[in-house]
């Protein structure tokens, strides 16, 4: 067998269409045409050419991990996750976790940052904040250590939600409804008293 074409693909600049025997047959991306010194008119036996076609099955793959990765923040384990549904091998999913968290692409410290102050924005009481770190694949150390690094009052949370949830008709006139929706959400059966008795007050 041989290579017959080597041709630019026309959508995606970063590839190239390669033709065995006059036949399309696997693609490349311009560094790994460059990395297996692939050249026009090489001779293929059969096992190289499954090799090659392996080795475009899975630079596709990664290309598209990168992708999804570099969308917003992720953990570690969302991403292995993400990798698995994928059918990605266990050998390349290490291989790729360890090269994106040495890019920094993966860090599960900046991702629970992140989180922490995305859900704290909306509301979200410290135990449901801590659940879903923890739900995320964050380690207890580094949740920890997110916590210590953020002193915002979760009262001031309890009190912006239930300003927020007093609009509506079925809590406006009804404190202990109230407080029952607030506990449910993870805020200290304390914390709730303390604040609607305030907000009662005011």
């Amino acid at each position: 067998m041989k290579i017959t074409a080597i041709k630019q693909q026309i959508k995606n600049l970063e590839r190239v269409s390669i033709f065995v025997d006059g036949k399309y047959s696997f693609s490349l991306s311009l560094d790994e045409l460059v990395t297996h010194k692939i050249k026009n008119n090489d001779e293929l036996a059969e096992a190289d050419v499954k090799r090659l076609k392996k080795i475009s099955t899975d630079g596709k793959l990664k290309a598209r991990a990168l992708e999804w990765v570099l969308n917003r923040p992720h953990s570690t384990r969302e991403f292995k996750d993400y990798l698995r549904r994928k059918k990605a091998e266990p050998d390349l999913i290490e291989k790729w976790i360890e090269e994106f968290t040495g890019k920094k692409y993966l860090n599960d410290h900046a991702y629970g940052l992140w989180l922490y102050e995305l859900r704290a924005r909306a509301g979200k009481s410290n135990r449901a904040i801590k659940s879903e770190l923890f739900k995320k694949g964050i380690a207890r150390e580094i949740t920890e250590m997110i916590f210590e690094e953020n002193t915002d009052d979760e009262a001031e949370r309890v009190k912006m939600l239930i300003a927020k949830k007093r609009k509506l008709s079925r809590y406006k006139n009804n404190p202990e409804k109230l407080g029952q929706y607030l506990t449910s959400q993870g805020f200290s059966y304390g914390l709730v008293k303390d604040s609607l008795k305030i907000d009662q007050s005011d």
